[in-house]
């Protein structure tokens, strides 16, 4: 299983310094998980950071990508708090859906 998943976003963001064009993200630990802690589901900003820490850009850069390229880092989160990375088993009706970060659906 990959430690990290390279994104290409659909939508480039101009940065201060570079084109971002595309993100890598690593897989997360409990200690990320506790030290950008996501208060549910209607913590944008917490979860902002989180998907930031773990993709390496600070949260004003991050604020800046489309929502379409967010939301693809959001499914590759979900993929990544499962063992099989899939997002779910869908055989057992465990598909992935849209919740907040630490997993509340």
């Amino acid at each position: 299983m990959a430690r990290s998943e390279t994104i290409t976003l659909e939508f480039p963001v101009q940065l201060a310094d570079r084109m971002l064009t595309e993100v890598t993200m690593r897989r997360p630990t409990m200690k990320d998980l506790r030290q950008h802690p996501v208060a549910g589901v209607n913590d944008l900003t917490g979860e902002l950071r989180l998907i930031g820490h773990l993709c390496g850009l600070r949260l004003e850069e991050i604020e800046q990508m489309d929502m379409a390229d967010y939301r693809r880092l959001t499914d590759t989160f979900d993929r990544f708090r499962t063992a099989s990375g899939r997002g779910g088993d869908p055989a057992r009706g465990t598909e992935s859906v849209p919740h907040d970060a630490l997993g509340a659906r």
